[in-house]
């Protein structure tokens, strides 16, 4: 029993998802069978496209302080960086788990370590201000958070994959056709990303 201190069962557990872009709604299909009830705060989208996957529209506020676990998938823009501070993680239940997957700089990140050393939360994080992260960097030795690397896209099958969707819509535009497959970026959207080169890649 005492390896089951401060655990919490996922089935059923609310949950909260901060961007719901293609890899949040992944992540809502994938928990289906968990019957969770979902929470999305993500001011890009109308309400109709997140309840129509069974989730229920929300604030940021209320998707934090409601969730017992939060995944974050939100694109870093100009307008929202380290949007989720201290005050955020204030908001989340005691023990609540805090997974980031999308950018470390929708965080301020000292803000989520700081909550994590205290106790407040668990966290899992992927990202992180610097990467790759020096080996004698603090973070890797803090309890409540696990790390991982940011590398899931970089297999040799995710490479051969986009290669595949690269030349089957190239085809379609020989023919006259749009593209399919891989996604068009629009000049609006992408003016407003963020994000930072890595050393390594």
């Amino acid at each position: 029993m005492a390896g089951n201190d401060g655990v919490f069962r996922f089935a059923g557990a609310p949950v909260g998802i901060v961007g719901f872009g293609d890899l949040g709604r992944q992540l809502r299909d994938l928990i289906r069978p968990f019957k969770n009830t979902v929470r999305v705060f993500d001011p890009w989208l109308p309400n109709e496209i997140i309840e129509r996957l069974d989730c229920i529209p929300c604030g940021l506020d209320e998707t934090l302080s409601e969730s017992q676990v939060v995944f974050v998938f939100a694109s870093v823009t100009s307008e929202n960086e380290g949007f989720i501070g201290r005050r955020e993680f204030r908001l989340m239940k005691p023990g609540a788990a805090f997974l980031l997957m999308s950018r470390a700089a929708v965080v301020d990140f000292s803000a989520m370590l700081e909550a994590v050393k205290f106790g407040h939360i668990i966290a899992a994080t992927d990202v992180f201000p610097e990467e790759p992260v020096a080996g004698d960097d603090p973070v890797r030795g803090l309890p409540g958070l696990l790390l991982s690397a940011h590398r899931t896209g970089g297999t040799r099958d995710a490479f051969y994959e986009l290669g595949t969707m690269a030349v089957a819509d190239a085809e379609l535009i020989m023919k006259g056709l749009p593209p399919q497959l891989c996604r068009r970026a629009d000049p609006a959207t992408a003016s407003r990303l963020r994000s930072k080169p890595v050393a390594v890649s």
